[in-house]
């Protein structure tokens, strides 16, 4: 067998494996109908679910949040985990007993605050999220990653990179299922092409998340004295753009960083850090993402039935410095001509 055609195979088990991750990601929850009385003239409350507001992609979603629910005439709360897991079930519970209309969670698994989720459905209260890992029992309606595909994408371009028996380092958050799941792949990758995996970091629970990434990288780059290290893979970009940075900063330009989501703040990156090669985005879209879900629940209060358990997603795209698009924009397959940008250059 030649080598080009052994390549093909291990490209294709590659990303068979990652569509067999996909449809284990959906969850396997019944569907069903839900349906509460119109709202009517009610003073609409709708509290939200944020892993961390501190992060871009957040700032995003909320304003959007805001926006969304100031035009309705509704009032809307963020509630900040501040990435502390263990607060999820008793916030939930507060936002259930306040009696808020609806809730919306941001990037916490729902895993991890499942029992809530069902007392809200069972008490008309619908729940929503963004990448929450495997829908639970009354989830109404979740916007997801297809997460192996965005593991796969970015794996198998740092491996065009490398030579087989080159050593990597790792950096993700077992606690979170977008992560385990990306990870997962992206090891398959690895694994397949022959690329060893020096050290396998993991975020652990406190602290700034990219900050701490950061310190971790620079020192495993001082202990790397021999410059056998020569890539990393992070499973996000709060964390490949904190890694890319410190490779700069301990003279290592020689690093290939690969990341995965695209928000606005990442395309500046890949223009300026040199070490941050590429990334494996759906074009973070907020507006349409947090408008999809308050088109849901402007169904939901006028008392129209609603099948929960909906799923939907956006197709990743490899974005690297050879088909950045111009600033302001996400990455578009169609080009950018005559289009107005997506977000504002800082």
């Amino acid at each position: 067998m030649g080598k080009g055609t052994a390549k093909t195979i291990r490209t294709f088990l590659v990303i068979l494996v990652a569509l067999i991750f996909v449809a284990t990601t959906l969850g396997s929850a019944q569907a069903g109908t839900f349906q509460i009385k119109p709202k009517g003239k009610k003073k609409i409350k709708i509290g939200v679910l944020d892993l961390i507001s501190a992060i871009e992609v957040a700032a995003l979603a909320n304003n959007w949040y805001r926006k969304h629910a100031k035009e309705r005439g509704w009032d809307l709360q963020v509630f900040d985990l501040g990435v502390n897991y263990a607060n999820a079930q008793s916030i939930m519970d507060n936002m259930i007993t306040a009696g808020y209309d609806a809730i919306l969670v941001n990037w916490v698994d729902f895993k991890y605050h499942d029992q809530q989720v069902l007392k809200a459905y069972k008490a008309g209260i619908p729940v929503q999220g963004i990448a929450c890992g495997n829908n639970v029992p009354g989830v109404i309606s979740q916007g997801i990653a297809p997460e192996m595909g965005f593991a796969a994408l970015s794996s198998l371009y740092l491996v065009s990179k490398l030579q087989e028996g080159d050593k990597i380092l790792v950096y993700h958050d077992p606690r979170v299922s977008t992560s385990l799941f990306r990870f997962n792949t992206a090891k398959v990758t690895f694994d397949s092409y022959r690329i060893k995996i020096a050290q396998e970091m993991h975020y652990p629970g406190s602290g700034d998340p990219s900050q701490v990434c950061y310190e971790m990288m620079k020192n495993a780059f001082l202990a790397d004295t021999k410059k056998e290290i020569k890539g990393v893979w992070t499973h996000w970009e709060g964390y490949g753009i904190p890694a890319a940075r410190a490779a700069m900063d301990m003279g290592r330009k020689d690093i290939v960083v690969v990341t995965c989501d695209d928000a606005p703040n990442t395309y500046s990156a890949l223009r300026e850090i040199p070490t941050l090669h590429a990334t494996s985005g759906a074009n973070w879209d907020a507006e349409e993402w947090t408008g999809r879900l308050f088109r849901n629940l402007d169904k939901i209060f006028a008392g129209k039935p609603f099948e929960d358990q909906e799923i939907w997603f956006s197709m990743p795209n490899l974005v690297t410095k050879d088909n950045l698009p111009p600033p302001g924009y996400y990455y578009n397959r169609c080009g950018y001509k005559g289009r107005p940008a997506d977000f504002k250059v800082k």
